[in-house]
């Protein structure tokens, strides 16, 4: 871009002409193809929202089972042969009609194939038809053709372990919906223990606090629900597109969250903000927890490859009505490129950290045998896991009295490299995870914590639990971690290498007895970050909001503890009705998995009965003998006798 491109740039955006500013850059940069293609994807995503234009018709109710009429069919007749049936239905008839449904007297809402796609996509329903056809762009329809003995098709139907899933479905109102990329691995099977998913866990409890459940929405490989120390988790895959983090894939899952999400919930926190392009739910709180697209492939020769590079997040920030950012960083970052949105759609809230909970040992200050140096975070690159790992390898050479502690979770790529260097170093490095409530035993058997950060840095929560514990805390000068350490005063903010990391702790260990003003520096630095003081922020944000708290409920985990599914019987199938039709959340905790899972869905769902416990149930419904799985659960009932 030269300086007459320059200068017509800065006049069209001058006088706010947006799509002609676009256009030019866009031709400049991929010619009348690329121009092209951008008016396909416009033309796409208003196709997109007519289709969340048509929700208003639509309203999901609690435990009736939901019947979708194919169009051929009289309804009349269908609703006549089940009106005395056991259970109850929701039916809803496809119609090529323009959908109005002004008063709905006849109990029945009608909808074209359009809402169908994409307001049922993780609906159990029957599907009612003449034809052969199959829904193949939804989860769970259960396709069965319309006859005279309709009713008794239906309850047979409902005996069947593979079918009771109809009873599942899931539709709370008035909680607070968040969308986030990951807080379970995509299957659903591995909590990330990271600094944004324990940024929800907490935020959860603002939530519940102000009357309000949480329920979060998080991309996935496969549909998925989890409970989180009592939150909803809820996976949503795209059946249509690959999870790529591609523009599709974020144009439909967009769509597709706002979709599923449609009459549940009265406030949307995108957690990051970007997760909401380029299609919001509002109203909707946007998160930054630190420039995330800081990374080590970032570079632009021009203004062209600056905004492709940066579209995404900009455009984004200018969806959400309101924006939290846990640094100054990010928010003077858009102050650059969109002044009104940094300075004034922006809420610095930086994060924080519960002092009661996190606090040092009584003789913190004094020298130990052993000196514990602990990097306390995700084992992957980004959060400078190499580069502690390197200079751990040189330390090691010279000091017999150091122990490494990597505590954390992270992919098997990860951990692998980790365990050659514990080969190396037998009992030296110990590599392990803690949940969030645990924690602090790490940091207060700890005396220095690394935050080697390489990029996509906030303020880093590990950070703020290491002042507080009273470590020393040796971190790059990386994203927004500048907010928290005063070189040489509560800690040392170096350059993110692995010389200046070695060479900082070798000066550290020669003279560890002159620090402590250091740890007692920040200690008191964490008082300013306290907990406290950052619920009371966040409730006032929410409290601009006008939450109604009066009718929103959480649902309740029962476990059923069992062999197999082919070992379930009319009175256990009995049994897992009854808790559903209560709207409770169901694991099956089978020792033998079915090869094909036909049975998840929604509220019921089919998991390994050595998974990891990370919430609590309710109640377990015990069908094996001399059962060592099962941990603390205040109700307990025995179903292995006849």
């Amino acid at each position: 871009m030269n300086n007459n491109d320059l200068r017509s740039f800065r006049v069209l955006r001058k006088y706010k002409i947006v799509s002609l500013t676009n256009g030019i850059l866009l031709f400049k940069d991929s010619g009348f193809k690329g121009v092209f293609k951008k008016i396909s994807d416009k033309h796409k995503l208003k196709k997109y929202n007519k289709v969340v234009d048509l929700e208003k018709n639509i309203n999901f109710a609690l435990n009736k089972i939901v019947l979708v009429i194919d169009k051929k069919i009289d309804e009349r007749k269908v609703m006549k042969q089940l009106s005395n049936c056991e259970y109850e239905f929701q039916y809803f008839k496809i119609t090529d009609n323009e959908v109005s449904n002004p008063n709905n007297s006849n109990n029945i809402t009608y909808i074209n194939n359009d809402q169908l796609n994409n307001f049922f996509t993780y609906k159990s329903f029957i599907f009612i038809t003449n034809d052969d056809k199959e829904i193949k762009s939804l989860f769970f329809p259960i396709t069965i053709k319309y006859s005279e003995s309709l009713l008794k098709e239906i309850v047979d139907l409902l005996n069947k372990i593979e079918n009771i899933k109809l009873l599942a479905n899931y539709n709370n109102t008035n909680n607070i919906n968040v969308k986030c990329s990951t807080f379970f691995d995509y299957e659903g099977s591995n909590y990330y223990s990271g600094g944004a998913e324990r940024y929800l866990i907490d935020l959860h409890e603002v939530c519940l606090k102000l009357g309000c459940n949480l329920d979060i929405y998080q991309n996935a490989n496969k549909p998925f629900f989890r409970k989180f120390s009592n939150i909803n988790v809820i996976g949503l895959p795209l059946k249509d597109c690959k999870l790529n983090y591609s523009e599709e894939f974020y144009n439909k899952q967009a769509t597709n969250y706002i979709c599923t999400t449609k009459s549940q919930g009265q406030l949307n926190i995108y957690s990051a903000f970007q997760e909401c392009y380029p299609n919001c739910s509002h109203p909707a709180i946007g998160i930054s927890h630190g420039v995330s697209w800081d990374n080590k492939y970032c570079k632009a020769y021009d203004g062209i490859d600056f905004w492709q590079n940066k579209k995404l997040f900009i455009e984004s920030a200018q969806l959400c009505d309101r924006l939290i950012s846990v640094d100054t960083n990010t928010a003077n970052w858009f102050q650059t490129v969109d002044y009104e949105i940094g300075n004034q759609k922006f809420k610095v809230i930086p994060n924080y950290v519960d002092t009661k909970e996190f606090f040092p040992r009584k003789d913190y200050l004094n020298k130990r045998d052993k000196i514990v140096i602990t990097y306390p975070r995700r084992l992957y690159e980004p959060r400078g896991l190499y580069l502690a790992l390197d200079m751990a390898d040189k330390i090691l050479k010279k000091h017999d009295n150091v122990e490494f502690h990597f505590v954390g979770k992270g992919f098997d790529e990860d951990l692998n490299k980790i365990k050659k260097y514990q080969d190396k170093w037998k009992g030296k490095i110990l590599c392990y995870s803690k949940s969030p409530y645990e924690m602090h035993e790490v940091y207060k058997n700890s005396d220095i914590s690394l935050i080697p950060t390489l990029y996509s840095e906030g303020t880093s929560l590990s950070c703020l639990e290491a002042l507080a514990s009273g470590n020393i805390v040796i971190s790059s000068r990386i994203g927004g971690l500048t907010d928290l350490i005063i070189n040489g005063y509560n800690g040392y903010l170096i350059e993110p290498t692995v010389q200046d990391f070695y060479e900082t702790v070798e000066n550290i260990l020669k003279d560890f007895e002159s620090h402590f003003k250091i740890r007692k520096r920040a200690v008191e630095t964490a008082e300013v970050f306290n907990k406290k003081i950052w619920q009371e922020r966040w409730t006032k944000i929410l409290d601009d909001f006008n939450l109604n708290t009066k009718n929103s409920n959480n649902i309740e985990l029962v476990e059923f503890y069992l062999e197999s599914i082919d070992r379930i019987d009319e009175k256990i199938m009995k049994i897992i009705k009854k808790e559903l039709i209560s709207n409770n959340l169901i694991y099956l905790r089978l020792k033998k998995l079915p090869k094909n899972d036909l049975y998840s869905a929604n509220r019921l769902q089919v998991v390994s009965i050595d998974d990891e416990i990370v919430s609590e149930p309710q109640k377990i419904y015990n069908g094996l003998k001399n059962n060592k799985y099962i941990k603390d659960c205040k109700k307990i009932i025995d179903i292995t006798k006849p």
